[in-house]
C-alpha cells in the first residue's frame, strides 16, 4: 500500500510542479505589465512637459490617458500581488507534497526491509524447528 501512496504522491508532486510553473510564468506576465504601464505613465507625464502651441487642445485628453492609466497600473499591481501570491501558495504546496513523498519513499523502504526480515526470522526458526525434531 505504501508504494502506491508514494508513488500517487509522486504523480501530485508533478502536477503540482505544473501548477507552479504556471504560477510563476502568470506572475512573470503580470510584472511585465506592470512594467510597461509604468512606462507609459511616465511617458504620458514627460509629453505634459512639452512646450508647444496645441497643448492645450490635447490637455484633457491627455489628462484622461493618466488616469486610464493610472487605474490600469493599479490593477496590475493588484494582479501582480495575487500572482506573487498563488506562485508562493504552489511553491509550497509542492514542497509538503515532495516531503510527503519523501515519507512514504522511506516507509516503503522500511516496510520491504520489515517483511525480508520477518521472511528471514521465519526461515530461521522454522530451521531450528527442523534440526529439534
Amino acid at each position: 500500500m505504501s508504494a502506491g501512496r508514494a508513488d500517487r504522491l509522486a504523480r501530485v508532486k508533478a502536477v503540482l510542479d505544473q501548477k507552479r510553473q504556471l504560477a510563476e510564468w502568470n506572475q512573470a506576465r503580470c510584472r511585465r505589465e506592470e512594467a510597461e504601464r509604468e512606462a507609459l505613465s511616465v511617458e504620458l507625464l514627460q509629453t505634459l512637459g512639452d512646450q508647444s502651441m496645441m497643448q492645450g487642445l490635447f490637455l484633457e485628453a491627455k489628462a484622461n490617458a493618466i488616469r486610464r492609466n493610472d487605474a490600469e497600473l493599479a490593477a496590475a499591481r493588484l494582479a501582480t500581488e495575487r500572482a506573487t501570491a498563488l506562485a508562493r501558495e504552489a511553491g509550497a504546496t509542492q514542497k509538503r507534497v515532495e516531503r510527503a513523498e519523501g515519507r512514504a519513499r522511506v516507509e516503503e523502504t522500511s516496510a520491504k526491509e520489515r517483511a525480508s526480515l520477518l521472511d528471514i526470522l521465519d526461515d530461521h526458526l522454522a530451521a531450528q524447528a527442523m534440526r529439534r525434531l
